[in-house]
């Protein structure tokens, strides 16, 4: 069985443009009014016993479990003591006081945040990380300054 070339079109597949009703593919199509098609059918309702409010919609279907929804968890917020290690351990650069407790803060804020499930473990890392450089060098200058003035005294 051979496909015989459609005798309206010319043997093409699909009319020419130019026979078309619009030529604006962006004008409304006209649409009949009636399309033959059954009205729409909107859920209804059980009887009841009068008075009673009926659940509308049925809380779960018969047979199925209910199951919690999806979605995103709530959200606990930044851990306030992870914040704060991390301004005094900045805070390290200017003033050196502030670097170790910026890195006990931080250690704390650590843990805090592995216990509750908070955000901040990021902040309280780093820190703990600057904070214990900047404390590091300040015991190193330290014992600079100490050792300096023990090699000046013997002269």
């Amino acid at each position: 069985m051979t496909n015989q070339p459609d005798p309206q079109f010319g043997g093409r597949e699909y009319p020419p443009i130019e026979h078309s009703p619009s030529t604006d593919p962006l004008a409304p199509l006209d649409y009949p009014a009636d399309a033959g098609l059954p009205p729409p059918l909107y859920p209804t309702q059980s009887p009841g016993p009068v008075g009673y409010p009926q659940p509308y919609p049925p809380a779960a279907y018969p047979g199925y479990p209910s199951y919690p929804s999806y979605g995103y968890p709530p959200h606990r917020g930044t851990s306030g003591m992870a914040i704060g290690a991390l301004v005094c351990s900045a805070l390290g650069l200017l003033v050196c006081l502030p670097a170790p407790i910026g890195v006990i803060l931080g250690v704390m804020a650590m843990r805090e945040t592995k216990r509750t499930g908070q955000e901040g473990y990021g902040l309280a890392l780093a820190a703990v990380i600057v904070g214990g450089l900047i404390t590091a060098g300040i015991v190193l200058y330290i014992l600079f300054l100490i050792v300096m003035v023990a090699i000046s005294g013997t002269h």
